[in-house]
């Protein structure tokens, strides 16, 4: 089969290598859509000062059962279904108790090992991957295979708004506009939201946002973001914010500058280096300030069920958010219109591994 092995950096090369067999509580896969995660960009941006044995990356993917371990009874060939990324031992408290992405031994389908090696597993950069029975799920008719992609996108914002619950009437910001942040508009939205902006740019995203999500574009390159706030909600400040950035952005500190007295703010970009804070100001306006890291269960169902469930009813329209899609034979471009969002006004852009490009 044909597999993008990431060499490290900008090393991106489609290869023939051997079709993974499913062990016996596994499923095989025929990969037909996955899309290229701000975290993947992180490691395009890294070149190892060591050459580095090869890894296949791709963490948001959907396909067709291929093949099904011997003691697999859920799922038969042909089955259409979505990844749940993160594996967790399902042994320690914290996965007892139902917070199991906060697992000490989580590990990732497509993460930073790649390749197979106990229970981890390669990505969806590929003709063919296998993952744990059950981090698999049925797609729901309704659900393309490209819509079912972003499923893992929108279970980071069914559990954003679980830790900081949005309220019927709030005013709500979200710096950054990426998939998880229109993710995280489109979500609090849904929970009843008076009025949702965007900070972010470039300008196409936000466009975007506002035209097929009626959301209060702000590009924080062009405009005083405090004050574009603060004149948004009439000198209030915004009653929840999500920060959805991460990397080395300082984004904490303009958080608790745009959020109103006693507002919330809630951290969900993945950060990579330490970040400032004024806690004097944080404390007069007695701001709450919390993290919210992947997805769990919420009330007893998993929050990537939750996601998909929404996305089957029409609660959730992930379409306008896939602004572009390349076959596997492309991924390096593919990486590079994700990575240029300045030059292509890119959103999530989608890997097809598959033949049937298209076949959403």
């Amino acid at each position: 089969m044909r597999a993008a092995r990431f060499y490290g950096g900008k090393d991106i090369r489609v290869e023939t290598v051997s079709e993974p067999q499913p062990e016996e509580r596994e499923v095989l896969v025929e990969v037909r859509a996955t899309g290229i995660c701000g975290s993947d960009l992180h490691g395009y941006h890294r070149q190892p000062e060591k050459p580095r044995s090869p890894t296949t990356g791709g963490h948001e993917l959907t396909g067709r059962v291929a093949g099904v371990g011997n003691a697999v009874c859920q799922y038969r060939i042909g089955d259409r279904v979505a990844i749940e990324p993160t594996v967790p031992c399902n042994d320690c408290p914290e996965c007892l108790n139902g917070n199991y992405n906060l697992c000490s031994r989580l590990v990732h389908v497509g993460g930073s090992i790649g390749n197979r090696l106990g229970n981890v597993f390669s990505g969806g950069f590929a003709e063919y991957m296998v993952a744990p029975e059950g981090n698999v799920y049925e797609l729901p008719d309704k659900v393309s295979f490209e819509a079912g992609a972003m499923a893992e996108v929108y279970a980071v914002a069914v559990h954003a708004l679980s830790m900081a619950p949005v309220n019927p009437g709030d005013s709500v910001a979200v710096i950054g506009s990426g998939p998880v942040g229109l993710a995280l508009a489109q979500m609090a939205q849904l929970a009843g939201a008076a009025s949702v902006a965007v900070l972010g740019k470039p300008d196409a995203p936000l466009q975007l946002a506002e035209e097929s999500m009626g959301i209060v574009p702000i590009n924080v390159g062009t405009v005083d973001a405090v004050e574009a706030v603060r004149a948004w909600t009439d000198g209030r400040g915004a009653n929840v914010v999500f920060e959805a950035v991460g990397g080395r952005a300082q984004t904490l500190q303009q958080a608790t500058q745009i959020a109103t007295v006693r507002g919330k703010i809630c951290m969900v970009g993945g950060h990579t280096g330490a970040l400032e804070l004024d806690t004097r100001y944080a404390r007069r306006r007695e701001l709450t300030v919390m993290w919210s890291f992947c997805y769990g269960r919420r009330d007893g169902k998993r929050e990537f069920q939750i996601a998909l469930d929404l996305m089957a009813v029409g609660k959730l329209d992930p379409i306008p958010l896939i602004t572009h899609r390349f076959p596997l034979d492309e991924i390096q471009q593919a990486f590079a219109v994700a990575d240029g969002r300045d030059e292509h006004g890119s959103v999530k852009v989608l890997v097809l591994p598959s033949s049937s490009l298209g076949d959403g």
